[in-house]
């Protein structure tokens, strides 16, 4: 009798045991059962790969991410915010250090936002980036010292004791550099346009232009640039505005076109 009871003891224990094992656990450890979200989050977070986004070159980045939140992008120019909500779909631009920066296709319109509130982790654990290890550098060699050069003997003398001093080589022409020539304003003007009629950008085009203009040189990068600004007409969501932009020629062509309220530069 004894013995079945004890049984008995024990076969409730593990049945109770059994059923109150997680409120158990918690009270013991302090530890709760892991929830099938958690366990998904945790399978996701330890296969996605361990690479740094900012190291990637535009070409091992994909052209599009998924939004996991809300990301709010603006036009430089015009200074238009709008609002993109979580779900959709946008262009990558570029990555700066944690964050990404997207836009909602080729307008002007750009937003940042971290990394982790994109998929841009997921599709990089889907196709990972092929990784080129640059070739070792080899070592450079410390070039031998030059001997030292022999003395010139002293100039022989003549019968009368008269020392004769060989004659010296004729000094070269000092070299004069002329300096770059400019173009006038009238050429900035012609590179300017030349570089809309080229399709150089894609934010304006030529037929909006209402105003070109010639105006001061400018240092930008230890570089000096001659610089000409235009007024053009563009349709925004305030209706027409007119807004300023500016070249920067070098060598007869236009090396960037900037915003001129902002700086930033148009692509």
């Amino acid at each position: 009798m004894k013995l079945f009871l004890m049984l008995l003891g024990i076969a409730v224990a593990g049945l109770v045991g059994y059923r109150m094992e997680p409120r158990l656990r918690f009270i013991m450890t302090g530890i709760t059962p892991m929830s099938s979200a958690d366990k998904a989050r945790l399978h996701e977070a330890t296969h996605l790969p361990a690479v740094d986004p900012a190291s990637l070159t535009p070409d091992q980045l994909p052209a599009k991410v998924t939004l996991k939140a809300d990301v709010k992008v603006t036009d430089a120019a015009s200074e238009v915010t709008m609002t993109i909500p979580s779900g959709n779909r946008v262009k990558l631009v570029r990555i700066e250090t944690t964050h990404a920066v997207v836009s909602p296709g080729d307008g002007p319109y750009t937003g940042s936002l971290p990394i982790f509130q994109t998929d841009l982790m997921e599709q990089l654990a889907a196709s990972p980036p092929v990784v080129v290890t640059p070739p070792p550098v080899p070592a450079t060699l410390t070039p031998k010292p030059s001997p030292a050069p022999e003395p010139t003997p002293a100039p022989a003398g003549t019968p009368d004791n008269t020392v004769v001093t060989p004659p010296t080589a004729p000094t070269p022409a000092p070299v004069v550099e002329t300096a770059p020539v400019t173009a006038g304003s009238d050429d900035v003007v012609k590179v300017m346009q030349a570089s809309l009629k080229a399709g150089q950008i894609k934010e304006f085009t030529f037929d909006q232009v209402q105003e070109w203009k010639a105006e001061a040189n400018e240092t930008a990068g230890g570089e000096v640039f001659q610089t000409g600004s235009i007024s053009y007409n563009a349709e925004t969501i305030f209706g027409a505005k007119t807004i300023q932009a500016k070249a920067y020629v070098k060598g007869g062509k236009v090396e960037r076109w900037v915003w001129t309220k902002t700086g930033m530069e148009i692509k």
